[in-house]
């Protein structure tokens, strides 16, 4: 969703367009998948950490910029002795997770299921950021992904409540994006229809049945153990932390500021680089 979208679209709202038929969350277009990138397999699990990490990074930068910005995560994680691997999926236009929603889960599952093969292991552990917990979450509990992962921990996640606000550089509006898109479902089709981009937004939406099939009913899965982690400094998961929050019995659920005081301020996208950020993650997966 961006800021020219919804403007041109609430134009079209106060010009009394003809309502359509309430969309789907995808509109009429065939939404295609999108491409991978695939690292080599080329570590083991070890006795001390027998599950190797699936990192599957947000939608934020180009897949160019993702060594760069996964660096101090990759080598903490790494560093400790666990097989990390960076899978990145739903490849269109340059941007991750910019596909059909569940055909990158489906690509998840299948590089899980390929990491598995490779290294025999029975399990992996996930570490996902905004984007990514999406598909994260559509694998485990719509595709039967959980009894093969064992932690899922998130950063910045989008998950229940978020306005679109922030998404648009809003701030405090007097009808949020998602508020005048939940009330004008005609909207919604006109704008999935009009580019890829748009129709994977409107896939987020909470009438959307992917929306619905995520967050209409508890998230978590038996077996998993999740963590979750936010920023008060998020500028685009709005309402911040409330829009990160997986508040499900056992999760936790930290804030960074209160958890690192003094530490350099982070925000959605800069609290993936943080070397506070991946001391905690290693933490979590000790859990």
């Amino acid at each position: 969703m961006n800021a020219i979208a919804v403007v041109a679209g609430a134009a079209v709202l106060s010009m009394g367009t003809a309502q359509a038929t309430p969309d789907t969350g995808s509109g009429s277009r065939a939404l295609p998948a999108g491409e991978t990138i695939e690292p080599a397999i080329d570590c083991a699990p070890t006795v001390a950490h027998p599950d190797p990490v699936v990192v599957l990074p947000g939608g934020d930068g180009s897949p160019e910029q993702t060594a760069a910005q996964w660096d101090t995560m990759v080598g903490a994680l790494r560093g400790a002795g666990y097989c990390a691997l960076v899978f990145q999926g739903g490849i269109v236009n340059d941007k991750r997770w910019n596909g059909d929603m569940p055909g990158e889960a489906r690509q998840v599952a299948d590089f899980i299921a390929k990491v598995r093969r490779t290294t025999g292991a029975d399990r992996v552990e996930i570490v996902a950021h905004s984007a990514g917990t999406i598909v994260s979450n559509y694998y485990l509990k719509l595709l039967g992904g959980a009894p093969t992962v064992s932690h899922a921990v998130f950063i910045t996640p989008e998950a229940r409540g978020c306005d679109g606000a922030g998404v648009v550089g809003l701030r405090n509006p007097p009808i949020t994006p998602v508020q005048l898109l939940t009330s004008a479902p005609w909207l919604q089709s006109l704008l999935a229809a009009s580019s890829p981009d748009m129709a994977t937004a409107m896939q987020m939406m909470p009438d959307s049945p992917t929306y619905r099939a995520l967050f209409d009913t508890a998230v978590t899965q038996p077996g998993v153990i999740y963590s979750v982690i936010a920023t008060r400094k998020d500028q685009l998961a709005t309402p911040a932390p409330a829009c990160s929050t997986l508040d499900e019995p056992g999760v936790v659920n930290a804030v960074y500021e209160d958890l690192f005081p003094g530490a350099e301020p982070v925000d959605h996208s800069l609290i993936r680089s943080s070397a506070e950020t991946a001391g905690w993650v290693l933490q979590q997966l000790q859990r």
